[in-house]
């Protein structure tokens, strides 16, 4: 049996090269990996909801299972946001009873929100925070050191300066914009939770995975020592949480 595709769907601020050590070791072991960018990231002047952002996701997966492919969706931090509203009638289930082939197999959260219908990043995290400095181009940033003590805190400090240097702009209303669907209703979900994690703090993490068990979705955890920046800082345990959610009978180590 052929392994699934994983489609990575990275941050804000950030890009596709945010998953390259953890595509590193999953493609050599046979896994198809995609990577795409978000519209919402980098574009001046900035996008104005999230609507590019999900039907960017959106045609990625659907050409991943349209050529056949069972799909693990990966979602890092506000990567969740757009794709979580992105999936409507892509699982597997939806796809076999349409007599279509492929189908998204499971939701691979990777300290990411995870957000019921009618929410946006503004209203789970209770406003918007001082840190994030807007543009006259309807995007915002943090500040480099804040960037830095936030994001890559467990990382070498020039490694951590090196990412520091390569994030980008966000839109503003893709992070003040409310979703429209929750894929983790009708996907199995696994969630990665990273405990020393300073922008979606262990608190948060593990309330939105309750309110997933509450409102009936079906989500297994993980959890590691580490901060928002795992796919850089331990790569190979990524990988092993992936391989799992893909299927695998890969031991936890």
């Amino acid at each position: 049996m052929s392994k699934p595709s994983i489609v990575f769907c990275h941050g804000a601020w950030h890009g596709p090269r945010f998953f390259d050590k953890v595509i590193a070791i999953l493609e050599p072991l046979g896994y198809r990996c995609v990577t795409f960018s978000f519209p919402g990231t980098g574009n001046v002047p900035a996008v104005e909801s999230l609507d590019e952002d999900i039907a960017a996701v959106r045609a990625v997966v659907l050409k991943e299972i349209d050529a056949g492919f069972d799909v693990v969706v990966s979602l890092h931090s506000w990567g969740g946001v757009p794709t979580c509203s992105a999936l409507d009638g892509l699982s597997i289930a939806e796809r076999r009873r349409d007599g279509k082939p492929g189908g998204v197999m499971k939701l691979a959260f990777v300290s990411a929100f995870v957000l019921l219908e009618e929410t946006s990043v503004e209203d789970v995290i209770g406003g918007t925070p001082p840190f994030w400095v807007p543009d006259e181009d309807g995007n915002f940033k943090l500040l480099d050191d804040v960037s830095k003590k936030i994001f890559y805190h467990d990382l070498p400090s020039d490694e951590a300066d090196e990412w520091v240097s390569q994030l980008k702009s966000q839109s503003l209303a893709t992070c003040l914009t409310k979703t429209t669907s929750a894929a983790w209703k009708k996907i199995p979900s696994t969630y990665l939770i990273c405990e020393n994690d300073r922008p979606i703090p262990l608190q948060l993490q593990e309330s939105m995975i309750a309110t997933i068990k509450d409102e009936g979705g079906i989500i297994d955890t993980e959890r590691l020592f580490v901060s928002h920046s795992p796919h850089l800082v331990i790569p190979e345990k990524v990988v092993g949480f992936l391989r799992r959610a893909a299927g695998e009978d890969w031991k936890k180590a």
